[in-house]
């Protein structure tokens, strides 16, 4: 098959064209010892030759045999760059058009150890050096003549004087750094650029750029930098980014998909573009149903996509350093037969219509009794977005999904109906092993009260004060009931607290701690005991602490080869038999 390479590509490619898409032969390939496995090719347009480097995507590629000693191969993506003080022609994306041939042409290397012994080698051969000048062309000199000889046919020779035969650049390229897409930054790149929009910002000055390409990439700014240029970054605007550092991206902080992140310093430049690019879009999203994001992973981030059906009030939250927070719950639904409730901490929203559709940048998965979904410091909200999933969740939305039940997933799922329940022992509840799986399991219970823990019967639901207001308690009560095959452990909550005792764990707690009322205590918790209640309780298997009791046995929470181990949540209200 006969393949003619693209003329004078590797002159054009390391003079700043990268839409060339050129065809050439690769003479040489070799793996480069790293951190990561990379290889090296020697590339040939059929008269110059120039090093490559693969990207580490493009690795299949060689073990593959797809590319060898021979292939020829079009470049499709690719960028040129500095890597220890060599130009190379870092390749992103490539085709194989033919995977082995003869050598085309007559590729000159750019130090050529066989240059004496070639047919062509004369008087000239012992002085013949090549020297490559970035922007321009390949170009040969010889030392007695001193003329520049252009490998590209209609540039003219120039003559120069023997003293400028020093080895080394030749030019300095000072024209600005070229534009290139977020999804090919790469470490390798010596001068680039970036123009995109700023699509959110964070708490510790780090803010999201998009690109007309759809790359998204973060961009970090620290002590000198961070003051710089924090009043400079406004989100939703466009600017043009340059010379900062390419980082590997920290996977703890940064949930985009890009590998690589950009460090600002103080040489970096970052210029708003006062033309608006309407190729830019606003954001980008890749939703998720919310089916799918009840087998989500804890903590991962997501986009979401959702139909409004309920806004709870706004409360207020103290946290742990004294400072108030508001918190509002939606819910929201979509056509997987899903809901999902979504926790909203110190924003405001607000909206004058009826089922809006909101759809969700960067939500934050919470798996605790359930999944919810949260935020962090680079959530964004758009109500009612001019998109086409927000479109079609209107249109099945007012076509019936009104009317359609959904189930939450921000709940574990609990039977309404006393019909149909599972009734089990205690026996049955450790033998078959309940609780062990991935969801919990819900069983009824018929037992009596036996036992009730009061040393640590209820915790501080604040633990500092809001100015009068004083600190709540909620229950946390140990309670161990029996049945005719055995007895267990049931852990009581807020509700069932107060529904088994009477009163409130803060009335319980003043009445210990603060009015010492000792025997009035006493008896509230004796009246409780051996009464036979019907329970409907969540069994889920927990891992607690390892600690020895002063009994030197295991702690009976902690999560062993123990049966016993198995805590009974009691979130249902229990019927007084």
């Amino acid at each position: 098959m006969a393949v003619n390479l693209t003329r004078n590509a590797i002159a054009a490619v390391m003079g700043g064209d990268l839409n060339l898409k050129p065809l050439v032969q690769v003479l040489d390939i070799k793996s480069v010892i790293s951190a990561q496995e990379r290889f090296r090719l020697v590339v040939s347009d059929g008269g110059c030759t120039q090093q490559a480097l693969l990207a580490a995507q493009l690795n299949g590629r060689v073990k593959s045999g797809a590319v060898q000693k021979g292939s020829v191969v079009q470049l499709i993506e690719y960028v040129c760059s500095s890597v220890q003080n060599t130009q190379v022609i870092v390749v992103l994306n490539l085709e194989t058009i033919v995977s082995n041939c003869e050598i085309i042409g007559n590729p000159r290397y750019e130090s050529d150890p066989h240059a004496q012994n070639s047919p062509s080698s004369s008087a000239n051969s012992a002085f013949t050096r090549g020297i490559r000048v970035r922007g321009a062309f390949c170009v040969w000199f010889s030392p007695e003549t001193a003329t520049l000889s252009a490998a590209n046919p209609g540039i003219n020779s120039h003559t120069f004087h023997p003293t400028l035969q020093s080895s080394g650049a030749i030019l300095k390229n000072e024209a600005p750094a070229r534009i290139v897409p977020i999804s090919a930054l790469n470490p390798y790149q010596g001068r680039w650029a970036i123009k995109a929009r700023v699509t959110g910002d964070g708490k510790v000055f780090s803010f999201d750029l998009l690109d007309s390409d759809g790359g998204e990439i973060r961009v970090t700014c620290f002590n000198a930098a961070a003051d710089r240029f924090f009043d400079r970054i406004e989100a939703g605007k466009v600017y043009l980014i340059s010379r900062g550092s390419i980082k590997p991206a920290q996977k703890n902080f940064n949930h985009l998909d890009h590998q690589w992140e950009i460090l600002l310093d103080s040489s970096s430049t970052v210029d708003p573009c006062p033309d608006e690019d309407s190729s830019i879009p606003e954001q980008q999203f890749n939703f998720r149903e919310i089916d799918e994001i009840e087998s989500a992973e804890n903590n991962s981030v997501l986009d979401l996509i959702g139909i409004v059906t309920s806004i709870g009030p706004s409360t207020t939250i103290l946290r742990k350093n004294g400072m108030e927070t508001q918190r509002r719950i939606l819910s929201l639904k979509d056509s997987s037969g899903k809901s999902v409730d979504l926790t909203l901490w110190g924003i405001s929203m607000c909206h004058s219509g009826s089922f809006p559709v909101l759809a969700v940048k960067a939500g934050k998965v919470n798996d605790f009794s359930g999944k919810t979904v949260g935020t962090i410091s680079s959530t964004r909200f758009f109500i009612n977005p001019n998109l086409t999933e927000a479109q079609s969740l209107r249109d099945w939305f007012n076509g019936g999904g009104k009317a359609a039940t959904s189930q939450s997933i921000s709940r574990d799922a609990m039977p309404v109906h006393l019909e149909g329940e599972i009734r089990k022992t205690v026996a049955q509840i450790k033998d078959e092993g309940l609780g062990r799986g991935d969801k919990p399991d819900w069983v009824t219970l018929k037992a009596t009260v036996s036992f009730i823990k009061t040393d640590t019967f209820c915790y501080t639901a604040c633990p500092l004060m809001a100015g009068e207001r004083q600190c709540g308690k909620k229950y946390l009560l140990q309670v161990q009931v029996q049945d005719h095959t055995g007895s267990t452990w049931v852990t009581c909550f807020q509700e069932s607290g107060v529904e088994i005792l009477g009163f409130s764990a803060k009335q319980m707690y003043l009445m210990k701690h603060v009015e010492e009322d000792e025997d009035r205590f006493a008896e509230i918790i004796r009246r409780c005991l051996f009464e036979q209640y019907l329970f409907r309780l969540k069994v889920k298997e927990e891992v607690h602490g390892t600690s020895r009791n002063s009994g030197s046995q295991w702690s009976r929470q902690r999560k062993s080869t123990r049966p016993s181990s198995v805590d009974l949540y009691w979130t249902g209200l229990p019927r007084l038999l």
